[in-house]
């Protein structure tokens, strides 16, 4: 990447991470980056192009891969997988304090115009690929029950990343420390399968690891 452009990119991402699109000034990043106002327009367009490609990078920087490669085993355990890649790509965000989490958090709970590119290049995929694994877990099951399948899934992973300042301070922050994301991941998996009648219920002796 130009290193111009890439200067405007990390300055851009602090400033609308910090403030939001509409608060942030362009002369504030050209300044951080040391360029002139005129390189936004040069290497952007304009703000708006500028804050849909940093919002784009701060996804690419946030996970390595947009669909995980999963393989061939049968439905569960390819839910599993995709379950466990869902916490490690996207929950694990919650435990770090970047202007990339911060920003993605911001365009998820104040949405703009650049939230249709994320989920297209982003999101979009990764919903298909969990569909057909439940298509598979639930064959014949009707579109609107295959979504809603789906986003009792994606519920249950998010939950772990919104509200994890609620969470410390309801159990403590050592314990919920000891819910990993390989704990929780399999504890999803299993909740739901057990919730579909395909699994026995979860074990209620299994604990996390130390």
């Amino acid at each position: 990447m130009d290193t111009t452009k890439a200067r405007l990119i990390e300055a851009a991402g602090r400033e609308f991470a910090a403030k939001g699109f509409d608060q942030a000034r362009i002369r504030t990043i050209c300044d951080a980056a040391a360029a002139n106002l005129a390189a936004v327009n040069y290497h952007f367009g304009d703000k708006e192009q500028l804050y849909r490609a940093v919002l784009l990078e701060a996804y690419r920087r946030r996970s390595t891969v947009i669909t995980p490669q999963i393989g061939e085993g049968l439905p569960a355990e390819r839910l599993r997988a995709f379950i466990r890649f869902f916490f490690d790509q996207v929950v694990a965000g919650a435990d770090e304090d970047t202007w990339q989490s911060q920003l993605i958090m911001r365009e998820l709970f104040h949405p703009s115009t650049a939230l249709d590119h994320v989920v297209r290049e982003w999101i979009q995929p990764r919903f298909n690929l969990l569909k057909s694994i439940m298509r598979e877990i639930r064959p014949g099951v009707d579109e609107d029950r295959l979504n809603a399948l789906c986003f009792s899934v994606v519920g249950q992973c998010l939950m772990y990343r919104m509200t994890r300042e609620v969470s410390g301070r309801l159990i403590g922050p050592e314990n919920l420390k000891r819910l990993g994301h390989a704990y929780l991941a399999d504890h999803v998996t299993e909740f739901t399968l057990a919730a579909l009648g395909l699994g026995p219920p979860v074990a209620l002796d299994s604990t996390p690891e130390s």
